[in-house]
């Protein structure tokens, strides 16, 4: 006969109880977490599991961030640069309607200021930020303004070329910013463009503006040997000072409008030679001694093209304009340059008169050919050519020379065509560039896409592992709570028994 001591009995009943209450403990833990593997113990493997799965999850949602933030950026670029498409559209529009031959100075004013607009919506497009207030077309300079406007009205391009990339997904990084400087920086130009460069030695802090091709068929019919060199000498007078142009090889070159080796200025003053023109400053004046070397560029800014249309706009004489040849040896003027009779053989173009001895002239157009002469001037004091008539003023004597430009209406039409090349070629850069942004925006929404059912099929994976059954665990905890009250009932019942109970 086996003994059962009261003590023996009071601990297994205690064991018994505390065993129940940990079931009822563990069972309301992994109802309140919905985790079935609460520490590493309950399943090493497990909790393996949980680990890289959790861990593949967190840099996937490190992945998606950056996801959102590159389509986020591209997104901002590919608005502006949209816009900028359409911008360039309607400026092209006006390009084309401004040489219409039937445009008086009224018509083409009001074009001008409709151009001016558009310029200076391209220039807030150009200078868009985004919603950290971060310049997007500046590069790496996010800080710095994309484009600023410079003395003579050119804006003028203040970042650099850098292009900032972010990781996507594993080994895939995308770009999320496109610098101005390889998609409006980088337009060919028709005839090229001139970039002033100081000499480091000169004496003020003037500057020069950018060398622009204002007359096209003079630029052609030019030699070029460049760098030029622009030097600011002293003139006739006290306090007067002049320009002369020096080409590769210092020999000087003609400066419009008397093709003289120099000209003298104000400073303010526009400079032309070879087709070419620049602007002088007025505040701080140059002074002599000043230096500035102009090297040739092939590419242009597509916001100097749409400068250039708005300054075209004031072209709209037409008549041609005459110049006499800074060496003369009279101080006889022709003016006039009217076409009265466009029927006659008229072809529009540059022209030079030459005075010969015995009341004679010649003319002959930019190739060198003669066009009209030896005739006489004398009879009616006037020289006529091709349909257009000049007045004489003053005596001319023999060797003098006088340089006829085309009317400013044809040279409106032609530099017009001009820079419309250059602008349809910008276009198409600002185009290709929106394409970039579009093709990366699909990469990134590819990405996204398969990042989301990654995560979808990780999640699910996870939660196989480390999730519990629903409606298991509350059977389990109805099924501890139950064993728990009939133990605790059972105890008292045992503890409450005394032999006395049956004597």
């Amino acid at each position: 006969m086996t003994r059962i001591a009261t003590a023996n009995s009071f601990a297994r009943s205690l064991a018994q109880l505390q065993l129940r209450q940990s079931n009822l403990d563990r069972a309301q833990t992994e109802l309140a977490t919905g985790k079935q593997i609460i520490l590493p113990s309950d399943d090493p493997t497990g909790a393996n599991t949980i680990i890289r799965l959790s861990n593949e999850l967190e840099v996937s949602s490190r992945y998606i961030d950056s996801q959102e933030a590159a389509e986020r950026f591209n997104l901002t670029s590919e608005t502006a640069v949209a816009s900028m498409t359409d911008v360039i559209w309607k400026i092209e529009e006006l390009m084309l309607e401004s040489i219409n031959g039937t445009m008086d100075a009224s018509s083409l004013d009001a074009i001008g200021e409709e151009l001016e607009q558009r310029l200076q919506q391209f220039d807030a497009l150009a200078n868009t930020k985004n919603a950290n207030g971060d310049y997007v077309f500046s590069g790496f300079q996010t800080s710095t303004q994309t484009y600023e406007t410079d003395e003579f009205g050119y804006r003028q391009y203040q970042g650099d070329d850098g292009q900032r990339e972010v990781l996507i997904a594993a080994g895939f990084q995308v770009k999320i910013n496109d610098p101005a400087s390889l998609f409006l920086e980088n337009a060919p130009s028709e005839h090229s463009t001139f970039i002033p460069t100081a000499n480091p030695a000169n004496v003020s802090d003037s500057s020069i503006s950018v060398g622009l091709v204002t007359r096209p068929a003079e630029f052609e019919n030019s030699t070029h040997l460049t760098p030029y060199t622009v030097n600011f000498i002293a003139g006739a007078g006290a306090g007067q000072i002049r320009v002369e142009v020096l080409d590769s090889g210092g020999t000087p070159v003609p400066i419009e409008p008397n093709k003289g080796d120099f000209l003298d200025i104000t400073p303010g003053d526009k400079v032309q030679f070879n087709g070419i023109e620049f602007s002088t400053l007025d505040n701080p004046v140059p002074v002599v001694g000043d230096s500035f070397e102009f090297e040739t560029s092939s590419d242009t800014t597509v916001m100097w093209v749409m400068q250039q249309a708005v300054d075209v706009m004031a072209y709209n004489s037409t008549n041609y304009n005459a110049a006499s040849n800074a060496a003369n040896p009279s101080t006889a003027t022709i003016t006039g340059g009217n076409i009265v009779n466009p029927s006659e053989e008229h072809e529009f173009d540059d022209y030079t008169v030459n005075i010969l001895a015995g009341g004679l002239y010649e003319v002959y157009d930019s190739a060198g050919s003669l066009v009209e002469g030896p005739s006489d001037y004398t009879a009616d004091n006037e020289i006529s050519f091709r349909g257009i008539e000049f007045e004489i003023g003053g005596t001319p004597a023999a060797g003098d020379t006088f340089h006829v430009d085309r009317p400013d209406s044809q040279l409106r039409a032609e530099l017009i065509g001009s820079l419309l090349t250059e602008l349809k070629a910008g276009f198409t850069n600002v185009d290709s560039t929106r394409s970039l942004m579009g093709a990366r925006l699909n990469a990134v929404e590819l990405e996204m896409d398969a990042q989301y059912r990654f995560q979808e099929i990780t999640t699910g994976a996870l939660a196989n592992v480390e999730e519990i059954d629903v409606y298991e665990a509350v059977s389990n905890l109805e099924m501890s709570t139950t064993g728990l009250t009939a133990s605790q009932q059972s105890f008292a019942k045992v503890q409450g028994l005394s032999l006395f109970n049956y004597i």
